[in-house]
């Protein structure tokens, strides 16, 4: 007994009027929330779905996963900053990354661009060669500069009731506790918001992480700005950083169509 065939050929889909999705596009036509294959075709290594246009409903653009994950980054980038206008831009820079590291710069923008807090801060102990490299911040420099107790309520102040947006927020928000803690005080509890992460899942470059762990990959600021045409010299400096980091957020709020504007011919 001769084994029936469960595909057509070409010839016999076109015969019957039969088209893929392809050919469908180009008669503006598409299978609708209901429409099943009226048939496959083989096409010698796979099949194909063919439909009946009959069945089709007039075509209509549709974003995909990768558009609609970046539309979901320009709303949130809008949230914060052009919204109520209560989100504020944060940048420090610290005496390391440790768990012994404090603060000795801060600014803090609102989302127009306003400084409302833009300071030296004297930490308790000297500043490491290791850091004064990145930051180019010395004792010299913050020799006069105001210890962290004469920031802390001005700090505060600014904060309460706001979304803090920094470029890699976690790390702003440990060693704001750290500098908090050396001098006995008590950090106020903020709501934050990464820059980072937004960006990154806008990117939207996957990579394998830790421990079979994935996300998105990590860009640093300077290369982020560099993309989103807001880089700024003075990078590592808390108010070049904070002023770039509102510059990428401001980006990513005007992408709400979530495409990738062309990039410059070089």
């Amino acid at each position: 007994m001769a084994k029936q065939r469960i595909h057509l050929t070409p010839a016999e889909a076109a015969a019957k009027g039969w088209l893929c999705q392809k050919h469908l596009r180009a008669d503006r036509l598409m299978p609708g929330l209901h429409t099943r294959p009226a048939g496959s075709v083989w096409q010698g290594r796979g099949a194909y779905d063919v439909y009946d246009p009959a069945e089709c409903v007039p075509w209509k653009w549709e974003p995909g996963p990768t558009q609609l994950r970046r539309q979901a980054v320009a709303a949130r980038a809008q949230e914060l900053i052009g919204g109520d206008g209560l989100a504020v831009v944060l940048d420090t820079e610290t005496t390391g990354v440790g768990h012994d590291a404090e603060i000795c710069e801060i600014t803090i923008l609102d989302s127009k661009g306003t400084p409302l807090l833009d300071t030296l801060v004297r930490p308790t102990q000297p500043i490491p060669a290791e850091a004064t490299g990145i930051h180019r911040i010395t004792d010299h420099m913050v020799a006069t500069a105001p210890a962290w107790p004469e920031v802390a309520d001005q700090y505060a102040a600014i904060v309460a009731g706001r979304t803090v947006v920094a470029y890699n927020a976690p790390f702003d928000q440990r060693l704001l506790a750290q500098t908090h803690q050396l001098h006995g005080l008590t950090a106020p509890e903020v709501t934050t918001a990464c820059a980072m992460l937004l960006y990154a899942s806008w990117n939207g470059e996957w990579v394998e992480g830790r421990y079979g762990s994935s996300q998105w990959r990590w860009i640093k600021l300077a290369e982020a700005a560099r993309e989103c045409g807001v880089l700024e010299d003075g990078a590592h400096r808390a108010h070049a950083d904070a002023r770039m980091t509102l510059g990428v957020l401001r980006y990513l709020q005007r992408r709400t169509n979530g495409r990738r504007p062309p990039r410059p011919k070089r």
